[in-house]
């Protein structure tokens, strides 16, 4: 495995080595619903985008960009494409919708595609429901990192691709939610007063933790 695909290896589908009190990468996700003709719910298109610091890391690691003109040639942009697509298999995309509080299983990811504007490389992808999901319930969808190695944040509500009577709510996250969580797990972990920055080989679990939240309602769901 390549260096740059190592690292993005190790951001996404494995369990970090070295569990420290704060994220490591920064990702803004953005979703797209998408249905089929009878309004039931297919999957999710993908979009992160990855903080201007891990993004130049993985551009330099690469030997892109060498000009530092923030733009990439054609030859250099296909060889982003899948850079961070090397999963394991039933890894869960750290993509978590439910339905009455059941999770809504997915399938594996595909479809990855990627570019680097501004400074940032946002990579996307498909993200496949193991079988339709008729829209007849609210559903709610988190994207987070439980092991907080990445923090990701949703700054835009998720879109809606095949019908008109849906309502989209985004209940933002407590910001410090996640940090809190993760100390309280590591010190828990440690012993009680531990310093977290010698937690350098515990992998935690803090789940939802200060994760944005977003609520989708359509047909007559949507009035309720």
């Amino acid at each position: 495995m390549s260096s740059h695909r190592l690292i993005a290896a190790l951001c996404l589908s494995l369990s970090p080595a070295a569990a420290l009190a704060h994220p490591h990468v920064y990702i803004d996700a953005g979703l797209k619903l998408i249905l089929d003709d009878s309004g039931a719910l297919t999957g999710f298109e993908v979009e992160w985008s990855y903080d201007e610091l891990y993004s130049l890391l993985i551009i330099e690691d690469m030997g892109l960009d060498q000009d530092g003109d923030g733009i990439l040639t054609e030859e250099e942009n296909a060889l982003i494409q899948g850079f961070d697509a090397d999963w394991e298999p039933g890894f869960d995309g750290r993509l978590y919708p439910r339905m009455d509080g059941v999770p809504v299983a997915l399938e594996d990811v595909r479809d990855f595609t990627a570019e680097y504007r501004d400074g940032r490389l946002i990579s996307r992808h498909l993200h496949p429901l193991a079988e339709p999901l008729p829209m007849e319930a609210p559903l709610k969808v988190q994207v987070y990192d439980p092991e907080f190695y990445v923090d990701f944040s949703m700054p835009g509500a998720p879109v809606v691709e095949g019908r008109t009577d849906c309502e989209v709510e985004l209940i933002p996250g407590d910001p410090s939610a996640a940090p809190d969580a993760y100390r309280e797990a590591i010190e828990a972990v440690l012993g009680s007063g531990a310093d977290p920055a010698d937690a350098d080989v515990v992998t935690v679990d803090i789940g939802s933790a200060g994760a944005d939240e977003a609520d989708i309602r359509c047909g007559a769901g949507a009035d309720e």
